[in-house]
């Protein structure tokens, strides 16, 4: 009688883990990194960007040591931007975890400055840095400032 009460035990305790995804791993380790080149075209082949991106060296975009963030740290990268536009896509990948938390952390503040930065002379890019897509994976982060947010979230969705 104590073993099948166990076993029910048991069977009902593996349940509900899988019902409440408690036995899942964190989303982080779970993905795979963005590969740079592929994440970036999926992103560009989208249709999310009202002008067209050219692509410039990710450290340069974003200063990252203006940001206090050590760009020794960064082993690969791929970026796109507008000249004059808020619009770009970046995907950085970064030797740690930790790094690519700090990097994500100092986007969302670049994201504010870039916001500030366009309120007075481009107010209708404002919307576009407020809606930007930003996502770590692992040790990579990709950060896009679209047109339509919602093609761009379509094509990350897609890379998993």
């Amino acid at each position: 009688m104590m073993k099948r009460t166990f076993s029910k035990l048991m069977i009902l305790a593996a349940a509900v883990c899988l019902l409440l995804g408690g036995c899942s791993a964190p989303a982080d380790s779970a993905a795979a990194p963005f590969d740079p080149e592929a994440a970036t075209q999926a992103v560009l082949d989208s249709g999310a960007f009202s002008v067209e991106l050219s692509e410039l060296d990710a450290a340069q975009l974003y200063d990252f040591s203006g940001y206090g963030l050590d760009d020794s740290a960064l082993t690969a990268s791929k970026a796109y931007s507008a000249s004059g536009f808020a619009e770009q896509v970046s995907v950085t990948v970064w030797k740690d975890e930790a790094s690519a938390k700090a990097a994500v952390d100092m986007f969302k503040t670049y994201l504010e400055d870039m916001a500030a930065t366009y309120k007075d002379y481009a107010p209708a890019e404002v919307p576009k840095l407020e809606n930007a897509v930003l996502e770590q994976r692992g040790t990579s982060v990709l950060l896009a400032v679209a047109n339509d947010a919602d093609a761009v979230k379509t094509a990350v969705e897609g890379l998993k």
